[in-house]
């Protein structure tokens, strides 16, 4: 509304400077300022009548500090020539915080189009939010603000822009790390439902593959039906179960907890680039005990870091590395890497690394870890 009373003190100044030097000329311009207003405020109050706005799309996570592509759906009751228009957002960590406001940098793929009788009467509008700390984040739309075709007037409309909220999980940044692997990592067995899809085991309960009968083979491995049928040998190679060597266990209290969450995300990123399954645990605050989650692939880590993100701190609890052994003391693990306050890293309850938040990427990719 400030235009309009900026509007209204400019056509009042030229009708007082018109009749001070009784000058007709400004007097028609005062004329066609307000006017001009008396227009543009009509028009957007016959815009702002039927205008609903709310959240098209939000993608379910991003990266750290790239843009965030939020996509905004306007629907007008009316036909008509509209002008642009602007929507705020508001971010908040999820499950409680300050509200960060934030006008979205518009890209308008529908300004000034005309909606013609028989049309949804809708336009999306595409806007860029940024966010820079990983973790779990509610988004909705605040308020919105049009304008008239001029782009000179303005109005607010809060009632028009629906308020339910969108969460998002913005994932860390993920470092380089130097993790060298052990033939006893690397050809750990242990009891597990999945099975390594290229070396063969010990396990008769799943089957690898089948193969022609080579001198050396046991008699009890032939696939005697399958044999009769391809009327050759053919000798039945058992899986080996793929176990978790490796658990790492993260404290979700304490400071640093966005360098602490980018230091895990960096060493399961890399543990599992390099093949090495491995466990993440964590002390989720819902559920007030431990949460396990097993990385294989980039699909289960993806899943097991969208969990932590978003995962709030307990409070206080019992030792996570105690719990852990006592949880799940029946499970053969080689090691146990903690990611502590700081953030440190602890294998086996020997601290290897305190790290520092301020260089905490050079620090990791500096560092060589021996598994």
């Amino acid at each position: 509304m400030g235009r309009f009373l900026s509007a209204l003190l400019l056509a009042a100044a030229c009708f007082y400077i018109a009749s001070l030097y009784e000058n007709p000329g400004i007097a028609l311009l005062g004329c066609v300022q307000l006017i001009l207003t008396a227009l543009s405020f009509g028009y957007l109050l016959y815009e702002r009548k039927g205008l609903q706005i709310a959240l098209d799309m939000l993608p379910l996570m991003t990266d750290q500090k790239e843009p965030i592509c939020l996509r905004v759906r306007a629907g007008y009751r009316y036909r008509g020539c509209y002008g642009r228009i602007r929507v705020q957002a508001a971010v908040s960590r999820e499950g409680g915080g300050r509200a960060r406001r934030q006008w979205l940098s518009e890209e308008d793929i529908a300004r000034g189009t005309i909606l013609q009788a028989g049309q949804a009467g809708q336009r999306r509008l595409t806007g860029l939010l940024s966010v820079a700390e990983p973790g779990g984040y509610e988004v909705r739309l605040r308020k919105a603000r049009i304008y008239d075709m001029t782009g000179l007037f303005c109005m607010d409309c809060r009632r028009a822009v629906r308020t339910e909220s969108a969460i998002l999980a913005v994932l860390p940044k993920i470092c380089p790390m130097g993790i060298q692997l052990s033939e006893a990592v690397r050809n750990f067995a242990g009891d597990a439902e999945v099975y390594d899809s290229l070396r063969s085991g010990s396990d008769a309960s799943e089957t690898l593959k089948l193969r022609p009968f080579r001198d050396g083979d046991k008699l009890r491995n032939i696939h005697w039906k399958l044999s009769a049928k391809a009327d050759e040998l053919l000798v039945r190679e058992n899986s080996m179960p793929r176990g978790c060597p490796v658990a790492v266990l993260v404290e979700t209290s304490g400071g640093a907890p966005e360098a602490r969450l980018q230091c895990v995300a960096s060493l399961s990123f890399c543990l599992m680039d390099r093949e090495c399954p491995h466990y993440v645990a964590w002390y989720g605050g819902d559920a007030k005990d431990l949460v396990r989650a097993r990385v294989d692939d980039e699909e289960s880590y993806y899943e097991a870091l969208l969990h932590l993100v978003r995962e709030r701190s307990p409070g206080n609890m019992p030792d996570i590395r105690e719990r852990y052994r006592e949880k799940y003391s029946g499970e053969p693990l080689l090691y146990c890497i903690r990611v502590g306050d700081g953030p440190s890293l602890q294998v086996d309850g020997r601290e290897i690394l305190c790290l520092k938040a301020s260089a905490l990427e050079r620090e990791l990719g500096e560092l060589e870890l021996l598994l």
